[in-house]
Formats: structure tokens, sequence, C-alpha cells
């Protein structure tokens, strides 16, 4: 459809960049700021407000978040049709020029060069260039500039603007800091539903410098989409869009976010597959990584030392957690506070207990899964869970199995339904394995709880 058949709210959506996944999130985020009942519209409904095609007035509590979402508009004027000539230009939309600018005459003579015949372009462009004889005349150096110009521009050409580019890239951090309390199925429609729009942007002819920020937005989003579906126990298609993430950040020319992806990666045969294969993996992203401290260095590390804490390796073990402390007391703040793409220190800290579990070294484990339920908040669910479900491990451990059950079972009946997910359950399932004592009542009740 063109412009003129869009509505204001039409115009104004697309001028931010925005799909269907984008806007609910705003519209969702807006409801909950209002304290109104969640009305975000339906993918049908969004589109006929976009296009003019309404059937009734949006309710009333639609209409509020409307107008608090598109500041000076009213409901009734963003959903009527679109008047090109009454809306504002977007921060990144440059206006066209206007050829009959004097200031501009260069560019303008250039334009009409191109729009005639190709005999007479190049009649006319000798006749600038040559009938100035051995020298080079001011107008020939303006209309070779401005065919110069010209082309910069077409190179130039993108379909997606500065501004519009600059909002993709913090939609990767809205996600990371959602994972932890928003249900994976949830994120992980929304997360699809965004990279499906910025591989249309990569399809289009974009500048170099854009595409590659483009393939790194590309590569963040893959990561996310793998880490909500290794949450939701789809390990293979985990690891497919882990591969895919690579494939951008080094079309990016990221080599941290390439190894970070190769962590994530890591992590998913950790949890699903086997501690060789994760300590592989986690190696390779080392080699990925090379000297630069991050984020994935301080992750990869303590991957490296749990994977081999499960093959028994103690002495290999210790060096790489030493290590791993080293590096973590190098992030920088920001990498602090980002569990997606940064390393929290609640998460270190899990995943420092994690490694102390398997290496049997109980007292170790305890102290720092106790440091770590403690930095987690109430309203984030997967790790404090898994934390929980190794505290179980050290229970068994130390020959208290009853206690042991109790424990897990505390930790999956106290987590809201929705993020009951597949690694949960996995981790869940891999503790009774281990604790021994099935035939104990717990250990019974325990079976019960994973069956149902």
């Amino acid at each position: 459809m063109n412009d003129r058949q869009l509505t204001v709210f039409g115009v104004l959506v697309r001028q931010r960049g925005w799909g269907y996944a984008r806007f609910s999130r705003e519209f969702r985020k807006i409801c909950a700021e209002l304290r109104l009942d969640d009305v975000t519209p339906q993918r049908k409904q969004f589109d006929r407000w976009r296009f003019g095609q309404i059937k009734g007035v949006p309710r009333t509590e639609a209409c509020e978040v409307l107008e608090v979402m598109f500041p000076g508009w009213t409901a009734e004027r963003l959903l009527a049709a679109a008047d090109s000539s009454a809306l504002p230009v977007p921060a990144d939309v440059t206006p066209a020029r206007v050829e009959r600018d004097p200031q501009h005459a260069p560019e303008a003579a250039a334009n009409v060069l191109i729009e005639e015949d190709e005999m007479k372009r190049r009649t006319l462009i000798r006749g600038v260039v040559i009938g100035a004889g051995l020298g080079v005349s001011e107008t020939a150096l303006e209309v070779m500039a401005a065919a110069r110009q010209r082309m910069d521009r077409a190179l130039e050409a993108s379909a997606v603007g500065a501004a519009t580019l600059e909002r993709w890239e913090t939609t990767a951090f809205e996600y990371a800091h959602a994972y932890q309390t928003e249900p994976p199925q949830q994120l992980l429609a929304d997360v699809l539903a965004d990279f499906t729009e910025v591989q249309g942007l990569l399809e289009q002819r974009q500048p170099i410098r854009y595409r590659r920020r483009l393939c790194r937005v590309a590569a963040q989003l893959a990561a996310l989409a793998g880490i909500f579906a290794s949450a939701l126990g789809a390990h293979r298609e985990a690891r497919g869009w882990f591969h895919t993430g690579r494939l951008a950040a080094s079309e990016a020319g990221d080599n941290q976010l390439e190894g970070a992806l190769t962590v994530r990666s890591a992590i998913v045969s950790l949890y699903y597959g086997t501690p060789a294969s994760a300590h592989e993996q986690a190696t390779r992203a080392r080699q990925i990584l090379g000297d630069a401290v991050g984020p994935a260095t301080t992750r990869g590390l303590l991957v490296e030392a749990r994977a081999l804490a499960r093959l028994g390796r103690g002495d290999e073990t210790l060096p790489l957690l030493r290590q791993a402390e080293d590096a973590f007391g190098r992030l920088t703040a920001e990498d602090r506070e980002d569990p997606s793409f940064g390393h929290t220190e609640r998460q270190f800290l899990w995943h420092l207990g994690n490694a102390w579990t398997h290496l049997g070294r109980t007292e170790d484990a305890w102290q720092v899964q106790r440091r770590a339920l403690d930095l987690y908040p109430p309203t984030e669910y997967l790790d404090p869970t898994l934390i929980r479900l190794d505290r179980a491990v050290c229970l068994a451990r130390v020959g208290e199995p009853e206690e042991a059950y109790r424990t897990a079972a505390q930790a999956l009946t106290s987590l809201p339904d929705e993020h009951r997910t597949g690694m949960v359950m996995k981790y869940a399932t891999d503790f009774s394995r281990t604790a021994g004592h099935s035939q104990l009542p717990a250990g019974r009740e325990f079976a019960e709880l994973l069956r149902a």
C-alpha cells in the first residue's frame, strides 16, 4: 500500500521502524505504567489501525495508551487518513533537496545530464569538461562533484535510517533484561517477529556500515532466540540459532559476539549434551575471543571449568576458576548489568557454585549459592530454581537425601507454571537420577511431581 492509504498511526509507526512485535511490547509497557488492563491489539487489528480499516472506535483504554505513545495526537486523529503535509519528518529522514535552489545548481545540472539519453548526456559532459581546454573550469568541477556525490548517495542509500537503526540496537538489550522475568514462550515469539523484520532489512541494499550494524543486531536476536529455545527444552533448535548468530556476528566483524555465541552453544551442550562436547566448544570460544577480557571470556572459562568438573578432572578445573574470578574482576559496570550479553555478579556466583557442586566441594558451593540467591530479585525465576536444585544435589551428597528431595520439590512447586520449562524439568530429572534413595517417601513424592 502507498503512503496515501496509511493512517497517521501507520505513518508514525513506520517512521519509528516498528513492526507488530515492537509495537505490542511498547503498548504493553504503557498499559502497565498506566495500570490499565492489557488491551494490546492483535496483529489484524494493528493492521487495521495502520490502513484505516477500522470497524469501530477502539476501547477507551486503547485510546488512552495511543495518546501517551504518540504525544500531541488524539486517538481519533491517529486513526484518520494521513496528510503528509501535516506529519512531522522523522529525525532519520532527510528531506529531498529542491533542485531549483541555486545552492544546489551543480546537483541539478547532474540530474539533468542523467535524465538525458545516452548520446546527449555524453555530448553535454564532453562540452562542459573538454570545452575548458587544457584546464578544468569551475563548471566542470561542479558537474564532476555533483555526479560523484550522486553516486555516493546511491551507494549509501539505505532502507533504514540512523535513528531507526539505533532503536533496533536497543531492542536486544530490552529482551536481555526481560528473559529472567517473563515466560520464554512469549519472549521467543516476539524475538522471532523482530528477527524476521531485521532479516527483511538485510535482504535490501544497505551501506556497508549499516549492514554490519544490522548483522550485529541479527546476531544478538539469534542469540536470544537460542537462549529462549534452550530454556524451553528445544536444544537442537537452540544450537541452530547460535550457529546462525555466529554467521551474522562474523559478517559484522564482531569476534567478541561470535565467541559469546560459541559459549552459549557450549552451555546448551553442558545441559543437554555431554561435558566433553561442552568443553570442546568452550575451548574453541576461547580461541575466537583471544586475549580480550569481556563477559564472554568469564562465561567461557566457567563453562570449561564446569565441564571438567563433571568429567572428574578437578586438577584442571581449579586454575580455570581462578582465571574466571580474575577476569570477572576486570569487567566493566555495564558488563555486570546485562544478563544476556554481559555477566552479572549473581550469574557469575551461580555458575561458580555449580562448578563447586560438581567438584564435590559442598561447603564452598553452599557459600556461593547463598550469596547468589541473595542477589536475585524475587521476579527472576530460572537461575534461582537451578541454584536450589544444585543445593539439593549437595544435600544428597552429604547424606541428607530426604532433605534433598524436599528442597528440590520446593524449588519446582514455588515456580509459576509458565516458567516450569524444559530446561528446569531436565535439571530436576538429572537431580533425581543422581540423588538415589528413590524408595524414600520424599523420593517417591518427587518422582510423582516430575510425572505430573
